[in-house]
């Protein structure tokens, strides 16, 4: 029978340096300090082996998901200003109007121009280009892919306002219109040869992260924020959950409207649950057992030995499962871990059958005190475990950030499936894959609309619908008489039926298509 160790200052600052280190590495807010830089140049030594986190944003998680874009444009030209004013404001933000298409722009005042702020691939499609394929791969040909696309923009761009004589609009308040600075005759427009990451990062602490990034890739961050999550908090992801909200809004959305509805959803949260334990297996490398990919890296390190166990909680439409993957060894991937991975279990007696417990304080529950190592779970235990969550919202306008409330049980207000736990993330990116694979936009649109609109037809309360029969036999029922390019199995309709009843097919649909303009893929090819 173990202890539990006592807490003193010194832990408690080792787990909150290590939380925050976790968001730092994501997206660094805080750069090495001066003296550092200066200690290492006097030295002779790598600010890379005494700095922890990442040196720039290019080499953080998010940047090295993202990658980087660029070449910015530098426009310069003869200033014709309105009023009497000789030089635009230094570093303010400013519109070049082309047509109906509006370039972000900053003046800078040492070159004596202005640099684009905006997606060029973005601005060259709203002039009507259609921009080059490229594949949605981390390999280095996604990477070149990628850079042409940026470069084939900036050349489009370049051309379009080479010579060009251009009103300079000064950008509005949040409700009012652009006011007219002056016009900008164009002289020259050259590349930068800088490139940057098309993120910013805003607040990076122990508890809190917050950033701005590219909408259509928000998905993959989370992925990587999970994979992330998995490897470095596996061993006490059942008392120390991640709560993921993702607030999507257009370039004209102000900033405080998006801050705000991100600082609603950081009261997202999931009650501890009681779990089932499905299957507690250790699985080994040796033994040839299939290591999910994300932890690849690590499969000659913790994940050299580690416990698949699957958990399940309620019934029927409200079934919901994951699997915990503890690693089972120390970062040597030899020294057993005995310290970390322990859960509480949803019982008074002491478990005597056990090799490895201890007692100590249920913060949920004080009638269950006892906790057993991971190793020591069986088939049919119940245990305590506060399962991460995904929650996302489309900002179509200011108002909609108040429809961002949670109830005493974590669940958000309006809906009867969010927040997602972040393990249905996979279930998510599944749906929408077997939707867009094999029907078109329209026959989606159909299939959604059908089922949604009889759900709030049939039922006063929505979550009735979860439970009810003969809705889920009129969702298998439209899903089977979909015009497929390839039907489905049996075991694939079975689990589109499935998130059709949860509303998990509404959310693939409204997120994938509707927010990050995803398209089947035959449309794509086309």
């Amino acid at each position: 029978i173990l202890g539990p160790k006592p807490v003193s200052y010194s832990r408690i600052r080792r787990i909150w340096e290590t939380t925050r280190r976790f968001w730092q590495d994501i997206a660094p807010t805080d750069a090495p300090p001066k003296e550092l830089r200066d200690f290492c140049n006097n030295n002779g030594l790598n600010l890379e082996d005494l700095w922890e986190g990442p040196l720039g944003l290019e080499k953080s998680l998010i940047g090295q998901v993202i990658g980087q874009a660029g070449p910015r444009l530098l426009i310069q030209g003869s200033l014709q200003p309105r009023q009497q004013r000789n030089k635009p404001a230094p570093y303010h933000a400013y519109e070049l109007r082309l047509g109906r298409v509006k370039i972000g722009v900053l003046w800078d005042p040492e070159r004596q121009g202005f640099i684009t702020l905006e997606n060029l691939a973005y601005i060259a499609k709203q002039l009507g280009y259609i921009p080059p394929k490229t594949e949605s791969r981390e390999d280095e040909q996604g990477v070149e892919e990628r850079e042409s696309l940026h470069r084939w923009a900036a050349e489009i761009v370049r051309q379009e306002i080479q010579g060009q004589r251009l009103t300079l609009e000064e950008p509005p308040e949040y409700g009012g219109r652009s006011q007219e600075w002056g016009t900008i005759d164009i002289q020259e427009v050259k590349p930068l040869p800088q490139s940057y990451v098309p993120m910013v990062p805003i607040l990076a602490e122990a508890r809190t992260f917050m950033a701005l990034v590219p909408a259509d890739r928000a998905m993959d961050v989370v992925q990587a924020i999970k994979t992330k999550y998995e490897r470095e908090m596996g061993k006490v992801r059942n008392r120390l959950p991640l709560h993921i909200g993702i607030v999507f809004a257009d370039a004209r959305q102000p900033l405080r409207i998006a801050l705000d509805a991100g600082k609603r959803m950081l009261a997202q949260k999931a009650q501890p649950l009681l779990w089932k334990v499905v299957c507690a297996a250790r699985k080994a490398i040796e033994k040839e057992d299939a290591l999910p990919k994300r932890f690849h890296s690590d499969r000659n390190g913790q994940f050299k030995e580690w416990f698949e166990i699957l958990l399940e909680t309620g019934d029927g439409e409200r079934l919901r499962r994951i699997t915990w993957y503890v690693p089972a060894v120390m970062g040597d991937g030899k020294t057993e871990d005995r310290w970390y991975p322990y859960v509480f279990l949803a019982q008074k007696d002491e478990p005597k059958d056990r090799q490895i417990y201890y007692e100590a304080t249920n913060p949920w529950n004080r009638d269950h005190p006892w906790l057993v190592h991971v190793s020591q779970l069986r088939p049919c235990d119940v245990i305590y475990f506060t399962p991460a969550t995904l929650d996302f919202i489309w900002l179509d306008h200011a108002g909609t950030r108040f429809e961002i409330a949670y109830d005493e049980d974590g669940r958000r207000r309006g809906t009867f499936h969010r927040p997602y736990l972040l393990d249905e993330l996979d279930d998510l990116f599944a749906c929408w894959e077997m939707l867009a694979r094999d029907l078109g936009t329209r026959q989606i649109h159909q299939v959604r609309n059908l089922m949604e609109t009889r759900r709030a037809e049939w039922f006063e309360k929505s979550g009735a619908s979860l439970q009810d029969e003969t809705f889920r036999a009129f969702c298998e029922s439209v899903l089977k008489n979909a015009q497929w390019i390839a039907r489905p199995a049996e075991s694939g309709l079975k689990r589109l039926t499935h998130w059709a009843v949860t509303g998990l097919l509404a959310d693939a649909v409204e997120l994938f298509h509707h927010i990050m303009k995803q398209k089947p893929v035959g449309e794509e090819r086309a």
